[in-house]
């Protein structure tokens, strides 16, 4: 009887000791800092990743749950360039909300199937860009869209690469030059005949605001 008693309280203890070892806090956010180069597609250039500039900036994540998550972003663009040095358009500040989605349960759960410490991810979104151009009186609304890859380095931070893209709306003017902005001719970059500026970034994130934790069924309040 003593012996069975052991044993129970053993394999109680080890379970216990298992569990604890790789829960951890779940956290509904993340905000973090970017930064990476920058490239302009339109009536000057067509060629991917040409003339490539710096950019930062800043970015808040809400996760919806472990494959969605809300993301505003901030970035900044001291300058882009044309082809052949063709056009110089300094200083350009993009706002969006994207929705991401991930190709995984981003989370570090060894017992749950398909959850990862990685994952790719796609995203689209609206936002704003100013400072295009000269006596610009209003942000231009742009399109956003990309694909990345997040990865979590310890508990409270994060790791992401991605490749973003916004696309103008109403407007071709991003050269802030008047012999690149004719309506009546294509600029050749996309189908829809508007001036695209793409950025390839790294990002580092840290965690915050914790869920409160459900103990009678071990899950967390939403």
């Amino acid at each position: 009887m003593k012996i069975k008693l052991f044993r129970l309280f053993t394999i109680s203890f080890f379970c216990l000791f298992t569990v604890n070892s790789f829960s951890q806090n779940e956290y509904r956010a993340e905000i973090g800092l970017a930064g990476g180069g920058t490239y302009y597609l339109g009536d000057a250039n067509s060629q991917l990743f040409n003339n490539l500039q710096f950019s930062y900036g800043a970015f808040f994540r809400y996760r919806l749950d472990q494959r969605f998550a809300l993301k505003a972003e901030f970035t900044r663009v001291p300058k882009i360039i044309g082809r052949n040095n063709s056009f110089v358009n300094d200083t350009i500040n993009v706002g969006d909300i994207c929705l991401e989605f991930n190709f995984f349960d981003l989370e570090n759960n060894p017992y749950k199937r398909f959850s990862k410490i990685f994952s790719p991810y796609i995203f689209s979104g609206f936002g704003v860009m100013t400072d295009l151009y000269d006596k610009q009186k209003l942000p231009e609304p742009c399109f956003s869209f990309g694909i990345g890859l997040k990865v979590k380095l310890a508990e409270r931070w994060n790791f992401n690469a991605q490749w973003s893209n916004k696309l103008l709306l109403l407007s071709d003017n991003m050269e802030n030059n008047p012999l690149y902005n004719n309506k009546n001719k294509l600029n050749g970059s996309n189908i829809f005949n508007n001036d695209l500026l793409s950025t390839v970034s790294v990002g580092i994130s840290f965690d915050f605001w914790e869920k409160n934790c459900k103990c009678a069924n071990n899950s967390y309040l939403k």
